[in-house]
């Protein structure tokens, strides 16, 4: 393997371990309204399948039990006292990893062994999923597969989960966004944009998970789906090639919002912690911010819902 690969992977995977292990992608609505969006594609195969795993078709009601996994690795959420969720956490320590990936914003692609990407990355973890789905692999049971599954095409689909913003910060006062991703130091990553405030409390991570999430369709995921699914475009969104690589190409189209989720954002004073990696940002976003972003979230909520109702029709189910 190139050692430039290796170097970054090494660094990324170190990072990864220490992250807080609460870091969410879109909100409950956001993740239910990706699987109702599903549920009303899916053919009678995939119907059949689905069914004989959860005992219905409600991908909505399923879509959070990543999340909530975390949780519980927290001692907090639902599943703070499950036993499948503890014993799923104990088998699977790094499984928060399994959320996103860290590319920088001029990757021109998500590569399956570049220097970015990861074995425990979001792409991964899909495949994994399908691997379980298909009786390829017993790494975990076919219906967590599927709970997993419905998350994680969502998770691949908020573009601050595929993407992150690097920064020079030889002058923490003064920060200047890296896009290279020859040019990026792992340690200067805002992980996502949960490292850049726009006010005391608001971070930007979170203004995608939630808050344009909301101005989509509210706080009732049926809604949120219904307003979202509106813009699906399914000849354009059709995914072309072999399945088994499709999230390479939805990470790679997540990169490309990602990017315009970055523009017109002022940067800057920074604070670092004592291992000198960036812990805190000051931003200022554009006056317009919201209103130009909530377009593009509603088109990553229904691609989420179109690309996974997609990806449950054409599996090979065991």
């Amino acid at each position: 393997m190139n050692p430039f690969v290796r170097r970054f992977q090494v660094g990324f995977v170190a990072i990864w371990l220490t992250m807080p292990a609460i870091v969410f992608a879109w909100s409950a609505e956001g993740h239910r309204a990706v699987g109702e969006i599903a549920r009303g594609r899916l053919n009678a195969k995939a119907r059949t399948a689905v069914t004989a795993l959860l005992g219905n078709d409600d991908l909505a009601a399923i879509a959070v039990w990543a999340d909530d996994l975390r949780a519980a690795a927290m001692h907090r959420g639902p599943l703070a006292n499950d036993a499948e969720a503890h014993e799923f956490n104990q088998k699977f320590p790094k499984n928060g990893t399994w959320h996103f990936v860290n590319l920088p914003l001029a990757s021109p692609a998500y590569t399956d062994d570049g220097a970015f990407s990861s074995q425990d990355d979001v792409v991964h973890a899909i495949n994994r999923c399908i691997a379980v789905l298909e009786g390829k692999s017993d790494e975990f049971a076919p219906g967590q597969a599927l709970r997993l599954l419905v998350h994680f095409v969502g998770d691949l689909h908020q573009p601050l989960h595929t993407s992150t913003g690097y920064f020079d910060l030889s002058d923490p006062a003064s920060p200047k966004l890296v896009t290279d991703p020859r040019l990026v130091d792992p340690k200067s990553g805002d992980r996502g944009g949960n490292s850049l405030y726009f006010t005391k409390s608001e971070e930007l991570h979170a203004l995608w998970d939630n808050g344009l999430v909301r101005k989509v369709g509210g706080i009732d995921y049926q809604n949120v789906a219904a307003e979202a699914a509106k813009r699906i475009k399914s000849s354009a969104w059709k995914t072309s090639g072999d399945y088994h690589a499709w999230a390479e190409q939805w990470a790679t189209d997540s990169v490309h919002v990602a990017r315009l989720a970055y523009q017109g954002i002022e940067f800057g004073p920074a604070t670092l912690n004592a291992k000198h990696d960036l812990e805190r940002e000051e931003i200022k976003l554009p006056r317009d911010y919201q209103q130009v972003n909530e377009p593009r979230a509603a088109d990553q909520l229904a691609k989420a819902g179109f690309h996974l109702g997609e990806l449950l029709n054409s599996i090979r189910w065991k």
